[in-house]
């Protein structure tokens, strides 16, 4: 398993968690996804290296903001 670890900056909610893990759950070979409300913090496991655009376009998809 892979670990890819990011923050993402405009979370105000549990729905905003909800989307931005369904939009990541979509890009191919992710497993998991963990995200911390109050940090941010974001840790993806999935089954190859994930591209980092890959991740910014899904994210963009529902209007979140990802930083390395």
């Amino acid at each position: 398993m892979i670990k890819t670890n990011f923050k993402i900056t405009n979370l105000d909610c549990e729905a905003c968690i909800k989307l931005s893990t369904m939009a990541l759950k979509k890009l191919p070979s992710v497993q998991t996804v963990k995200i911390n409300l109050e940090s941010g913090a974001t840790e993806v496991e999935s089954n190859q290296e994930l591209e980092w655009k890959d991740i910014k376009t899904a994210l963009a998809e529902v209007d979140k903001i990802a930083e390395k």
